[in-house]
């Protein structure tokens, strides 16, 4: 399952949500004393339209945070062609105005009505998203669509028109630019004075970074492990090559189909081929086949060593990694950050620190702009950029050190001199988690062992 920036920020905010909801049923099963949580359900003496609909909702919140754990992100939209994530352009042939559209894999967290409409999305699944994925500006699409109780078909063309490229309101993945874009002059130059062991300090993570970690830990075994699957390991499609006694390499094909060359193919569905799909590179296989060619039986045999066997003609799962050294690298620096990194204290004042959560108000170009953040050093995993700021950028390095209501300016990503005002700062952090990453990972042992 591959998730889109917009998709990734729905689902946090409806995990959230959920979360309080069934925290209120909890309290009221509670008051009313007719009830015993087990494992996660409710068992309640009366049928009761709360017990359905918390049963209901923890399902759909273990759907949502099994989405965020399992799935991929799309963290480097494509503007050169389309693909997930990217926004376009197109226009139908016999219409004169354009239509505007993102491509999705999946509808997961997004709302349906924002799907097949002008501004909204598509997925891949559907017959505008199968012929426009991968295509360029300037590009034509054809597809057909078939009228339900009627012979005649109706045509569809048109043109992709504009890859709209990333505008100061997207949702995007912070870490999506290298650190040296993200970083202002001032915070540049400051990083340059300091010691190693001052620098260390700047790299101390919140909380809610070291969750981010921790799931992104998650999504890369997931990966890992689908990836592997393709991996030394016998498939429709693939290519095997024995080698005999003699040093002949001869290669099948395993197909799924009706008619087999038996000198080059191997159908799936023989008992020939259940026995060399628990075979592995190395092993030695020898099988024969019968078959018919004209009323006449005439055999084939399949001797030799696996020798290789190439997956490059199956079906994969698509992946936002390019290969497997990718995750591995990825993991490493993950892991690294788990174990080394330390969890900032929470500000013991009412001002804007490393830690807070204050609401902010911006003015950019006579547009009025209100979002709720959490205030940190840097990005290390897969922090949004709707809901965290950087100290290291221009807003950051405004908005460390204000109180309620103070106002700022800084300049824009896009150069632009822009102003703001902070207000209902919140720095009542998790304390739990304030502590050493390693200490909260053994309380948290403790917990689920009880």
């Amino acid at each position: 399952m591959i998730l889109i920036p917009e998709q990734v920020k729905e689902l946090r905010e409806k995990i959230i949500d959920l979360e309080e909801k069934i925290k209120d049923y909890e309290n009221y099963f509670l008051e009313c004393d007719k009830s015993t949580l087990e494992s996660g359900f409710v068992k309640y003496k009366d049928n009761t339209l709360e017990v359905d609909n918390y049963n209901l909702d923890k399902k759909i919140l273990a759907s949502y945070i099994d989405a965020l754990n399992n799935g991929e992100f799309i963290t480097d939209i494509d503007y050169n062609s389309i693909g997930y994530g990217t926004k376009f352009k197109v226009k139908y042939d016999e219409e004169d105005e354009y239509e505007t559209y993102t491509l999705t894999e999946n509808s997961l967290g997004l709302k349906s009505v924002n799907f097949n409409r002008n501004n909204g999305y598509i997925s891949v699944d559907g017959l505008l998203g199968k012929n426009i994925k991968g295509k360029k500006e300037g590009d034509e699409f054809r597809y057909i669509v078939s009228l339900k109780g009627k012979k005649e078909n109706i045509v569809i063309t048109g043109k992709i028109i504009e890859i709209l490229k990333e505008s100061k309101n997207d949702v995007n993945f912070i870490m999506a630019k290298p650190k040296s874009f993200r970083i202002a002059s001032k915070a540049k130059k400051y990083r340059q004075t300091l010691d190693e062991k001052a620098l260390k300090e700047l790299d101390h993570i919140t909380p809610s970074q070291y969750e981010l970690l921790e799931e992104e830990k998650s999504r890369l075994v997931n990966s890992l492990m689908k990836f592997k699957k393709y991996q030394n390991r016998i498939m429709v499609n693939s290519v095997v090559s024995l080698k005999n006694r003699k040093g002949v390499v001869n290669k099948y094909k395993i197909v799924d189909e009706d008619d087999v060359d038996f000198t080059r193919e191997i159908d799936c569905n023989s008992i020939v081929a259940r026995r060399l799909f628990s075979k592995r590179k190395g092993d030695y296989f020898d099988e024969r086949i019968s078959y018919k060619i004209d009323g006449k039986r005439k055999y084939n045999y399949y001797r030799g060593y696996i020798v290789e066997i190439d997956n490059s003609l199956v079906s994969k799962e698509e992946s936002v990694y390019s290969n497997i050294r990718t995750i591995y690298s990825r993991l490493g620096f993950v892991n690294k950050l788990l174990k080394e990194s330390s969890i900032v204290k929470a500000p013991n004042s009412d001002i804007v620190g490393i830690g807070s959560k204050v609401s902010i108000m911006t003015f950019e170009n006579g547009e009025i702009h209100n979002r709720r953040v959490e205030v940190i050093n840097h990005a290390v995993s897969t922090e949004l950029t709707s809901d965290y700021i950087e100290a290291i950028s221009p807003m950051g390095e405004a908005v460390i050190g204000l109180k309620n209501n103070q106002d700022f300016v800084y300049y824009s990503h896009l150069g632009e001199l822009s102003s703001g005002i902070v207000y209902d700062i919140n720095n009542n952090m998790d304390q739990k988690k304030v502590k050493d990453p390693l200490e909260y990972q053994k309380r948290k042992k403790r917990v689920l062992s009880k």
